[in-house]
């Protein structure tokens, strides 16, 4: 095999790491100009998480299958692999009162994203729809959620200092842009080696690659006990994956919406935010019961693809 597939591996590694780096650096830069802790989980926590899919979707321009198969696989990985396996290790706990806005809007999003679908393709016009909710979504939080004097308080003993969190980020940015490149260049190899389409490559491989930094959070968090810390993050990461990873690669390319991500798919999607909606409404937490079946019926979804081929064009 080429030994560009070396990418794969190696872009996993920098994408992680780039993940990790930006984040640190703009939860520290947010904190320090006084933007409360809740406001960068769900924005700037998210928003890093879900970088590699963002500029896995720069970089996949040429290639749009990826970015369409990436956004809807990494979509669908998160809930049933990053919140079933920590449900798995222990009950997601989540009050629904305030966590509602953000649980609705992760149910619009995937919504959102299939309606737009029905056109045929994603183009300009429907990258800058999405876009546009995701900066309606995030001056929605910061209004509802900030509180001055706590932000305050915790940048008063943060020593960290800002050239320090803004070389983080940039470090961060370039791991992210390397990785995603070495990857999306193994992807494409990887899918010409084994003679499958870039969909497949993109809803499995590419998926549950730029997914890592979720999962390791998820997971990371679980054991830790914070409990919510797992499902405001997933729910994030959702959102800015189908209105900023998406709404990006739209506005650079036309993506084609096949046959099979509208009847197959993005259904699986849409149910797996919904029974993460109706857990968390209904129920308040996630057991390990529902992580259980969270994971099967992701097993299932993974099965279906290989046992039926034409699921994958």
């Amino acid at each position: 095999m080429d030994w560009i597939l070396l990418g794969i591996p190696f872009g996993i590694v920098l994408l992680y790491f780039g993940s990790e780096w930006m984040v640190d650096g703009a939860k520290d830069l947010a904190l320090r100009l006084g933007v409360t802790p809740f406001v960068v989980g769900l924005t700037i926590v998210a928003f890093g998480s879900s970088s590699p899919e963002a500029v896995t979707s720069i970089l996949s321009a040429s290639n749009p299958e990826i970015i369409i198969g990436n956004v809807i696989g990494s979509n669908i990985a998160n809930v049933g692999l990053a919140i079933a396996l920590s449900a798995i290790i222990t009950t997601l706990v989540s009050r629904y009162e305030t966590t509602k806005f953000e649980l609705i809007t992760m149910v619009i999003a995937v919504v959102s994203i299939t309606l737009l679908s029905f056109t045929g393709v994603l183009g300009f016009y429907q990258g800058i729809i999405l876009l546009i909710a995701l900066l309606v979504f995030v001056y929605v939080v910061y209004i509802s959620k900030k509180d001055t004097e706590e932000a305050k308080a915790i940048e008063k003993d943060l020593d960290v200092s800002i050239p320090k969190c803004a070389a983080m980020i940039v470090v961060g940015l370039l791991a992210l842009y390397f990785g995603a490149d070495v990857f999306v260049d193994g992807a494409v190899s990887l899918a010409a080696e084994l003679g499958v389409s870039e969909l497949l490559i993109g809803l499995i491989v590419v998926a549950i690659g730029s997914c890592l930094p979720e999962l390791c959070i998820c997971l990371m968090a679980a054991r830790k006990g914070e409990n919510e810390i797992v499902i405001s993050n997933i729910v994030g990461s959702i959102i800015f994956n189908s209105f900023f990873a998406l709404g990006l690669g739209a506005l650079l390319t036309e993506i084609p919406i096949s046959n099979s991500l509208l009847t197959f798919h993005m259904p699986v999607m849409v149910l797996m935010a919904f029974m993460l909606f109706l857990m968390v409404r209904f129920k308040g937490k996630v057991t390990r019961g529902m992580g259980f079946l969270l994971l099967s019926i992701y097993a299932i979804y993974i099965m279906a693809m290989a046992f039926v081929p034409g699921l994958t064009y």
